[in-house]
């Protein structure tokens, strides 16, 4: 008899790094199998960061009747290290794969990873059915949402139909994690900052992007929303929260809904939030009403400053309207991180330098410039993985998953420069943007910081930069603290 029904578990990330970005995705179906009446533990070896033999010490101690297993497709080679181990200390338990790892990647997971049976997309209502009808013996092949290997044959069951309401999903089991572990790592904020992923699904086109979630917006309620909000507050003296969703302000009205909440809660008052944004939707108006509820950084994918390039990437948004979204949160006193890529098909060096060019017009520090990775289930992915140039590189798509890891490392070349060549105009142009930038002085950011974070929060952000891990975060995902 297993000592209890399930074990999930959650690989390492950016190991080079801190724990920092909570997995909000595990916890919650840990906390719906739980809800279900099923006893659930969670190993988050990236949260304690665990060798695979450490993890495995740990699966045997909890005995589990099924093992669950996914994160992010980096985390493929750390699992394809870990289930010859699971199979030898856990003989016959079953396993099941969900997160992108196993959704984007079907055919390979199956024949690579010894896993069982993958759980595609959301397995917030799938999960709970599997679990049931593999502790007692029922058959699988009519549970929607699911792909496993029959006669070596992939079987994929019909798609199962996403979820509708969030609402009616339950808060994170954050008592199955090392919660301070996450929160004493700030992803952007400062202090006690953890994420939230207040809604799912990008209706956008950038063909660079994975949607697990996919293209439908869905979207907790306001008052669900503030709700985890005072939760997190009220368990764990939450200073900051990072929403994390693909695209927080996408529905205008419910942000400011939840600036409404927040205010009339007595939020505003102690906690500090970042969001995702998007250069199209963002107006003055609505940054202004996000910082006067305690917003003080959004964040957005600008990509390139070349516009055949933001074309062949199905931005849907121009430069001018890239410049209007920064001038617009540097007016209403926010922080304003913004990513850029090289390398996407069609860059040349030309391409490369008017990037250059927008970051000196802008003044943006342009502190990373990562290469572009076509992540599988990308429209990029579909249109390069059968080229010859693609080929060359990785013969197979297993040998292609293996070497992905953080996009700021080089991982294949999908233009006509010479990979060297590539990497040095990479180096170039970072140089030249470190050149022209000009950043507000010391006293200025002293002074902004004090005036977004309160003398409470200031204090502990203090604290937490004498940190030399911190340091190099804040290097590496600096805020785009220009003047123009």
């Amino acid at each position: 008899m297993s000592k209890c029904d399930v074990v999930l578990i959650f690989p390492p990330i950016r190991t080079w790094d801190n724990p920092r970005n909570f997995p909000t995705g595990t916890g919650l179906v840990a906390a719906i199998l739980r809800d279900a009446g099923y006893s659930v533990k969670v190993i988050d070896a990236n949260g304690l960061r665990l060798t695979q033999e450490q993890t495995v010490e740990l699966l045997k101690e909890y005995d589990p009747a099924i093992i669950g297993v996914g994160g992010l497709i980096t985390t493929y080679k750390w699992i394809k290290e870990l289930m010859p181990l699971v199979r030898e200390g856990l003989p016959g338990k079953p396993v099941v794969l969900g997160g992108s790892v196993g959704t984007s990647i079907i055919e390979t997971a199956l024949r690579n990873l010894d896993i069982d049976i993958i759980c595609v997309c959301e397995g917030d209502v799938t999960m709970p059915i599997l679990v049931d009808a593999l502790l007692n013996g029922k058959e699988i092949a009519d549970i929607e949402g699911i792909a496993y290997l029959k006669d070596d044959q992939v079987v994929k069951t019909p798609e199962r139909t996403m979820v509708a309401d969030l609402d009616a999903l339950p808060m994170v089991a954050w008592d199955l994690f090392p919660m301070d572990v996450y929160l004493q790592n700030p992803v952007v904020g400062v202090g006690r900052d953890i994420d939230i992923i207040s809604s799912r699904g990008c209706p956008f086109n950038c063909r660079y992007c994975y949607r697990i979630f996919g293209r439908k917006f869905r979207a907790r309620s306001a008052a669900n929303v503030v709700a985890e909000i005072e939760a997190l507050r009220e368990r764990y003296d939450v200073d900051f929260i990072s929403f994390q969703d693909d695209c927080f302000v996408i529905d205008k009205k419910r942000v400011y809904e939840i600036c409404d909440l927040m205010d009339a809660k007595g939020l505003s008052k102690h906690i500090r939030w970042s969001c995702t944004g998007r250069v199209t939707v963002c107006d003055y108006d609505l940054l202004k009403r996000m910082k006067d509820s305690g917003c003080v950084s959004v964040s957005y994918g600008i990509e390139s400053g070349s516009q055949d390039i933001l074309n062949n990437m199905g931005k849907d948004a121009t430069l001018d309207q890239d410049r209007a979204a920064i001038a617009n949160t540097r007016k209403a006193g926010l922080r304003c991180p913004v990513s850029f890529m090289i390398g996407y098909p069609g860059e040349t060096e030309e391409t490369v330098m008017q990037t250059v060019e927008f970051c000196k017009e802008e003044n943006i520090p342009l502190s990373a410039l990562m290469f572009t990775c076509p992540y599988p289930g990308t429209a990029l992915y579909e249109q390069v993985k059968d080229t010859e140039n693609f080929k060359k590189q990785y013969p197979t798509e297993e040998e292609f998953v293996l070497t992905i890891g953080d996009a700021i490392d080089f991982t294949v070349n999908l233009t006509d420069i010479d990979k060297d060549e590539l990497i040095s105009i990479r180096d170039r142009a970072l140089k030249l943007v470190a050149e022209s930038y000009v950043g507000p002085t010391a006293a200025e950011i002293e002074a902004q910081d004090k005036e977004l974070y309160g003398p409470e929060l200031y204090a502990k952000a203090q604290k937490q930069m004498e940190n030399p891990a911190m340091q190099e975060h804040r290097k590496r995902h600096g805020f785009n603290e220009g003047k123009k």
